[in-house]
């Protein structure tokens, strides 16, 4: 049983990082606590392999080092999230844009240059 413990350290990282993206919408650039939490099942599965031997300890340290192998492979080859050039940055101007308003006119943000605007843009969940 104790032979398990390492690899389902290494997927209980990879699970934690799959369910705060999805279910809390927490995205970033390197998921380092994700990564530290599958590490140490490996640490723990190849300790537990060197101390205790045995067939199942040294199949459960193979499997965690290859699991954390395509965990690696998974955040920084395929899931990270490259720098985009097309996003404003501080002091950009933001594009013209025309709007219809809550009061059934049209927003103008060209003709409203020089005026201070609050912009609010949200997602509806209706």
């Amino acid at each position: 049983m104790a032979a398990l413990l390492g690899p389902l350290l290494v997927l209980s990282g990879f699970g934690l990082y799959m369910a705060t993206n999805t279910l809390l919408g927490r995205f970033r650039r390197v998921p380092w606590e994700f990564l530290a939490v599958s590490a140490l099942g490996v640490v723990t599965a190849v300790v537990l392999a060197l101390i205790s031997g045995g067939a199942s300890n040294l199949a459960g340290a193979a499997a965690s080092v290859i699991a954390f192998g395509l965990l690696l492979w998974f955040f920084f080859g395929y899931s990270m999230y490259p720098p985009r050039e097309d996003r404003p940055r501080v002091g950009d101007r933001f594009p013209d844009l025309r709007l219809p308003t809550s009061d059934g006119t049209v927003f103008d943000l060209a003709a409203a240059r020089g005026k201070r605007h609050l912009l609010v843009f949200y997602r509806g969940s209706w």
